[in-house]
């Protein structure tokens, strides 16, 4: 939610996006695209919301944030690694050189500058704790007015939106309730007090589907759930277990008892929506094909029927958050691999705590999610070598394969969605096999709409 209130409301980004994925201006007006890099034509009636001009020093001075190491930009991992260097050339033109000619070039440019004549003089170290965060400067359709955290964040409209960017916007004033508790979310949803609640649970966007008051919209969403295995940590270190625990747990069933149809099945990190979308054969569910497999690996039934191996029983804990969707897919996830010999437990924690373990690999297995920042494809974050080598990266797994860092190497630099889609395919694969983290499902985005607020587009 936070990145849809950065992009389409208190910030404008270079590019935009429409329903086909297909770039669009924003603050950039034209651009020209070639192999080596792209150069952005900015609009020159753009302003902060303190009144100074949004110029290509700002788009500079953001990118050259993101690219220093002290920052730890996300921009950086999820925006920018084939882009090299940024060059102004006037006020309102500013040149990237990429690092090499690669796939869906413009979807790197889906994010916002920041104003250069306000944090300018803020250190790379020091910008965490700059008061920019706590009461931001954007030069989006609407105004920052207030933030209480845990309460509400509150926005104004910007009077002096560009009108071919959509000019001043139709709502005055929305207001962001923070209402933890699902329960009394719901309530607010299905008696009027919210205008707009998102995101939903599946079994919340079922009860809002039963009754005519209020409107579901439901849409194909950037976020896929996962189990991930700890590989280095035994007995996840032999891929074969992995595989074999990933095969006896029915995916399908899991998605039919909790997701009422707002989901589907995932088997790769790249949305079946992607024009790069990987053609692959899904994993089966096949608990004979995991107990043999188990097998080959040496692990034995004991008298009680769980699995052991030199005198270990395959014995670990799923963690997840206190989020309870995951909760629930995790009791089922314990239940089926019960069914082939392993005593799995499950401990749910307050969602920093768990993220703070995962993060640092201090975990025997996860059900957790993943949600692309950006359109673009690049699963260098999760599975590349270099990120199992460094400490709380995204690669919470440690995998690490030579040749599965080859085929992101090429599907990175592939200009051709053809042979892209064949690269992702076969690095899809190799992931099938090693299995360093089970794909779950894609899920739907659900958002429930009271009927006195129209023309709603998510």
């Amino acid at each position: 939610v936070t990145g849809e209130v950065i992009n389409y409301m208190l910030f404008t980004p270079l590019v935009q996006f429409d329903e086909e994925l297909q770039a669009v201006p924003a603050l950039a007006e034209s651009w020209e695209l070639t192999d080596e890099g792209v150069t952005f034509r900015l609009r020159d009636d753009l302003r902060w919301h303190d009144g100074q001009p949004v110029t290509a020093e700002d788009v500079k001075f953001t990118f050259d944030l993101a690219k220093n190491p002290e920052t730890a930009s996300l921009l950086e991992s999820a925006y920018l690694s084939m882009v090299q260097s940024a060059t102004v050339l006037d006020p309102h033109t500013i040149r990237f050189d990429f690092v090499a000619p690669h796939s869906q070039p413009l979807q790197g440019f889906w994010w916002a500058p920041l104003p250069r004549h306000l944090l300018g003089s803020v250190s790379a170290a020091q910008l965490p704790q700059a008061p920019f965060n706590r009461q931001p400067v954007g030069n989006g359709p609407f105004r920052f007015v207030s933030w209480t955290p845990s309460e509400q964040l509150v926005v104004e409209a910007n009077p002096d939106y560009p009108a071919d960017l959509g000019g001043r916007p139709l709502l005055d004033r929305v207001v962001f309730r923070i209402v933890p508790e699902a329960t009394t979310r719901l309530t607010e949803v299905l008696t009027g007090g919210v205008d707009l609640s998102y995101p939903l649970l599946p079994d919340e966007a079922r009860q809002v589907e039963a009754q005519d008051r209020t409107q579901l919209v439901a849409y194909p969403g950037r976020e896929f759930l996962y189990i991930g295995w700890n590989g280095e940590r035994e007995p996840f270190r032999d891929p074969r277990v992995r595989r074999a625990l990933a095969m006896a747990i029915d995916r399908t069933a899991i998605i039919d008892a909790l997701m009422y149809g707002y989901a589907q099945l995932a088997e790769a990190m790249i949305p079946p929506y992607s024009p790069v979308a990987p053609d692959i054969t899904p994993l089966p569910y096949d608990p004979e094909a995991a107990r043999r497999l188990l097998a080959e690996a040496g692990w034995t039934a004991g008298p009680d029927g769980i699995l052991a191996r030199n005198g270990q029983r395959l014995r670990f804990t799923i963690q997840t958050s206190e989020d309870r969707l995951r909760q629930d897919i995790a009791v089922i996830v314990q239940e089926q691999l019960r069914r082939i010999g392993a005593d799995v437990q499950v401990r749910a924690a307050e969602f920093q705590t768990f993220l703070d373990q995962h993060r640092n690999r201090d975990y025997d297995a996860v059900i957790s999610g993943w949600t692309l920042d950006s359109f673009r494809v690049d699963p260098t974050p999760l599975f590349s070598c270099r990120e199992a080598r460094t400490p709380r990266s995204a690669n919470r797994a440690g995998y690490c394969n030579p040749e599965a860092d080859r085929l992101i190497e090429a599907g990175l630099r592939e200009t051709n969605d053809a042979r892209a889609r064949e690269i992702w395919t076969e690095f899809s694969r190799i992931l099938q096999q090693d299995m360093p983290i089970t794909f779950l499902m894609w899920q739907d985005q659900l958002a429930a709409v009271n009927p006195r607020l129209q023309g709603v587009e998510m």
